[in-house]
């Protein structure tokens, strides 16, 4: 056999067995916009080329790492950029807080997932997240925050400190914002993403979704700057594609393997 065809055989493999990570299964979600330096934003959260970016006051990218966060009166906020948009009426991009019962953040500080919603307003809408925080306010399901500012308040303020404003223009306590015309309230920066909440997301309240983790596309990592290295392992398809295909795919190769060794 030829050494070529065996050697793509072996580079495919890792597609078509099961990484040491969830990657699919179903979720909630819910909402979160803390202003709060993002958890993946540390050193050694996971094998990745550089940490989450955090920005200063002027949503300016920070190069120093170890900058303190926001929400213990540091110089280190969430940024404005990682935040969600829509491409069209049924597809949108944006980041997340997660967390996966029995996992720590090594699972998915930078890593990428596409979500099916599976209730709700939003059912059969699709977003492709990136993961930037972390969310272990849920210990019994698989959990995607969604970053939408306004989407609650800071429970340390950190909103008022880097904008300059007080932290109710954000909205209730756990809660956020009530309504769209809200938004026009928050700084110019993150007006726009509110009113995503609004008009695409349209207002879900913790819809459920089905995901599954895909390669992170530039748009996303071009703003967090994290890129994992594992990324390149997964590729852009549907769950339902790797389901029908993945273990004829495996028991092939598996087979094909077996005869190689006979020979």
């Amino acid at each position: 056999m030829s050494k070529h065809i065996i050697l793509s055989l072996l580079l495919l493999l890792p597609s078509l067995t099961s990484a040491s990570y969830p990657t699919s299964g179903p979720a909630i979600t819910d909402r979160y916009w803390d202003c709060c330096k993002p958890s993946c934003g540390w050193k050694g959260k996971a094998s990745f080329n550089s940490p989450v970016f955090s920005c200063d006051s002027n949503n300016t990218h920070l190069s120093d790492f170890d900058a303190g966060t926001g929400c213990n009166g540091g110089n280190a906020f969430l940024c404005a950029d990682q935040s969600p948009w829509a491409v069209n009426d049924t597809f949108s991009y944006g980041f997340a807080g997660a967390s996966f019962p029995g996992y720590v953040e090594d699972a998915w500080c930078g890593a990428c997932y596409q979500l099916d919603f599976t209730s709700g307003e939003v059912k059969g809408k699709r977003m492709v997240i990136q993961v930037h925080n972390t969310g272990y306010d849920v210990h019994t399901a698989n959990r995607f925050a969604l970053a939408i500012p306004g989407g609650n308040t800071s429970y340390a303020a950190a909103c008022a400190l880097q904008y300059g404003v007080s932290n109710t223009v954000f909205g209730e306590a756990d809660v956020g914002l009530i309504t769209a015309s809200q938004c026009d309230k928050l700084p110019k920066a993150l007006q726009a993403p509110c009113h995503w909440r609004f008009n695409w997301f349209l207002d879900a309240q913790r819809p459920t979704a089905n995901f599954t983790r895909v390669e992170c596309p530039a748009v996303l990592t071009n703003r967090t700057g994290t890129i994992r290295d594992d990324d390149k392992t997964f590729v852009t398809q549907s769950s339902a594609q790797k389901s029908v295909y993945s273990p004829y795919l495996l028991a092939g190769f598996l087979a094909l393997l077996s005869g190689i060794v006979l020979i």
